[in-house]
């Protein structure tokens, strides 16, 4: 049975819709991915923080910790730019 001209661009239009509202979707999901690699950057570098604030007061203890939550922190700000790159970039 074949369609008509308007069953036609009805299905196409809806189509349409679905398209944009799963790209968007998939836009804020990568948006609330990014927003969490951000919330975990600003606790790493806290976390950072403290340590160097430690390693200060007691240089004995050695650069281990403050290197560890460093490069962990350095890790998690490329992941946040990423994803963000990545949710502008969904077609």
């Amino acid at each position: 049975m074949a369609r008509s001209g308007q069953e036609e661009k009805t299905l196409s239009r809806i189509g349409s819709v679905l398209h944009y509202l799963f790209l968007n979707v998939q836009r804020l999901f990568h948006m609330l991915v990014g927003l969490i690699f951000m919330i975990l950057t600003a606790a790493g570098a806290f976390l950072t923080l403290s340590e160097w604030l430690i390693y200060r007061k007691t240089p004995g203890v050695g650069l281990v910790h403050f290197a560890m939550f460093g490069g962990f922190t350095i890790f998690l700000a490329i992941l946040c730019l990423y994803t963000f790159v990545k949710a502008r970039n969904v077609r």
